[in-house]
């Protein structure tokens, strides 16, 4: 079956269905989309929305699935309304988007009916998109977002005002590696978005090792410091990892610029870092990262 009958299919499933599960919704196969309404009493409010989510989601299903599918997406879909209804009591929705580093897969893992509005970040983390509702920060997905009228071109970007929030950020010295961190501030992982300039080094020789074991905490070091550097590294990656109530990732990462790649750790106690023959210390590499260092303090 091609891909454009089963679009078709999926479309006409949706408008024989639909209406038996939410009187008064109107699916337009022609536009593909889908007009649902929700409120209390008098108040009333609808928002038209792009069908193209679902029926992405119904092409990876069996066809006997996608019943209950369509209905958990609509059913989703207008409490995403109502969440976006609740959220304009809060003040200007716009400046209160924030992003946050999250794994890769996150999103996958944890979301609902309806897609997270995301970032993909390289290939071990997403960038997730939140917003802060009283003291509590709201996963925003595709859909609420479209009916905020967040997607426009004079919306503030959420990861803009998430690196303006940490801007302030100051790196504390610790064992030997240095830690960035704010108590019950998720978005302090997005310092490795905001690399050049909160983690400077990472764009100067051969870069940082550097860890983000919780949304709250950044660990990094010198990528060539050596093996006891990285080790301690490690072991305060994993050892703040463990049990944190905001958990982010329990590895080790050699950020080099605009590359990242997971450098391997063993399992053993304390951990031990297998570190690539490329950062391995040499007497030059030494000598070239003490004067770095120099300089960093003037």
């Amino acid at each position: 079956m091609t891909g454009t009958t089963n679009d078709s299919t999926v479309l006409k499933a949706i408008a024989d269905l639909a209406p038996m599960w939410m009187p008064g919704c109107v699916v337009d196969t022609a536009e593909r989309t889908v007009e649902v309404g929700w409120g209390r009493g008098s108040l009333q409010m609808s928002a038209v929305v792009g069908l193209g989510e679902i029926i992405e989601r119904c092409r990876q299903l069996p066809q006997q699935l996608w019943a209950e599918q369509i209905e958990a997406w609509l059913r989703a879909v207008v409490a995403e309304g109502e969440l976006a209804t609740e959220e304009h009591r809060f003040g200007d929705v716009a400046v209160r988007q924030r992003a946050m580093l999250l794994q890769r897969g996150w999103s996958a893992r944890t979301s609902g009916p309806v897609a997270d509005a995301l970032i993909p970040f390289g290939d071990h983390f997403e960038v997730v998109v939140f917003v802060g509702t009283g003291a509590d920060f709201r996963r925003l997905t595709v859909v609420r977002r479209s009916m905020l009228g967040l997607g426009d071109p004079d919306v503030p970007s959420p990861v803009q005002l998430t690196l303006e929030h940490i801007s302030d950020l100051r790196p504390v010295e610790h064992d030997g590696f240095s830690v960035l961190a704010r108590d019950d501030d998720p978005l302090v992982s997005m310092a490795i978005v905001d690399r050049e300039k909160l983690l400077p080094q990472a764009s100067i020789g051969l870069g940082v090792l550097v860890g983000v074991p919780r949304l709250s905490t950044v660990a990094f070091c010198a990528a060539d410091a050596g093996q006891q550097a990285a080790d301690r590294l490690a072991q305060y990656v994993a050892d703040t990892y463990r049990d944190a109530p905001d958990q982010c990732s329990p590895d080790l990462y050699w950020l080099q610029g605009d590359r990242m790649v997971q450098v391997p750790v063993t399992l053993a106690k304390p951990p031990a870092v297998m570190l690539p023959a490329a950062l391995l210390p040499s007497p030059r590499r030494t000598w070239v990262r003490h004067l770095w260092q120099q300089l960093f303090r003037r």
